[in-house]
């Protein structure tokens, strides 16, 4: 009994596997098809990696704690907003070029680093960061309130603006800057193989004046699969963490998550982070 206990969840764990990559694709192809209209790359350069909205490398619970659990995408946020007590810093390499790069400025790097914080209770956080990126390092500070809950079943609502003082450049060596609003909604999701959360929005600016939309699953207690159209391009990729989400949520004095993430923006750019949270 115990053997065929064992076969049935490791067959039942392949199945989940293969469930969630054939999601991952469609959702892809989808998003490719909604994203057919070619954008310079130069365009809005700065955001076309992770930008450090809510979501973006770490995961966000329904009720606003910040770890691995929850929804996590790349470079769209999510409608679930860190609460007071939750923190993250991180950052990225993105690459310019189609091979991995690693570094924070350069002819073939765009990298980024950020700093967020949460404010405000379940349901209606209030999550602001300061993000640089390039040898520049011109700032720029983004703001994220949740105007619904959502509940377990439910959409959760949020509304927001990435680079809210306008200081960053939506062309490399252009002075005109690149103030975004955004509102955007997240619900869980749920099957017989998979489990994960989607998010659908629309967004001005660096967004292309277009929706956008991204799903997480939840593949392994360590590995989630991320795949979303940001308004300009189709990125995927893969987070991971050394504490599966079990851990994270019931274990005493696991309050410190370390997430890695690989993944390509535009589907050609690889792009490396670490992102570091506090709950």
């Amino acid at each position: 009994m115990d053997k065929l206990t064992s076969r049935v969840t490791s067959t039942c764990r392949h199945l989940r596997v293969f469930v969630a990559l054939m999601i991952v694709a469609a959702v892809v192809l989808v998003s490719a098809g909604v994203g057919a209209a070619d954008t310079d790359w130069n365009e809005f350069y700065q955001f076309r990696h992770s930008s450090s909205l809510p979501g973006n490398m770490f995961g966000v619970s329904p009720d606003g704690q910040v770890g691995f659990g929850g929804a996590l995408q790349q470079n769209i946020p999510v409608a679930y907003t860190p609460i007071k007590g939750n923190w993250v810093i991180g950052g990225n390499s993105g690459s310019n070029t189609g091979s991995v790069e690693i570094g924070f400025g350069g002819a073939d790097i765009n990298g980024t680093g950020f700093i967020g914080l949460g404010a405000g209770r379940p349901g209606h956080g209030i999550y602001g960061s300061w993000m640089a990126t390039g040898t520049d390092i011109a700032e720029a500070y983004n703001f994220q309130y949740q105007v619904c809950a959502g509940g377990d079943d439910g959409w959760a609502a949020a509304v927001g603006v990435q680079d809210i003082l306008n200081q960053r450049q939506d062309y490399v060596g252009s002075p005109y800057g690149a103030r975004s609003i955004y509102g955007v909604a997240t619900r869980p999701i749920s099957g017989l193989f998979f489990d994960g959360y989607l998010s659908l929005g629309w967004g001005d600016g660096r967004f292309g004046s277009n929706p956008f939309g991204g799903l997480s699953t939840e593949v392994t207690d360590r590995l989630t699969l991320v795949t979303e159209y940001d308004g300009m391009q189709v990125n995927a990729g893969l987070a991971i963490s050394r504490l599966d989400r079990a851990q994270e949520a019931f274990a005493e004095g696991q309050k410190w998550i370390v997430l890695g993430y690989f993944g390509y923006s535009g589907l050609d750019r690889p792009v490396v982070g670490v992102v570091l949270t506090k709950h």
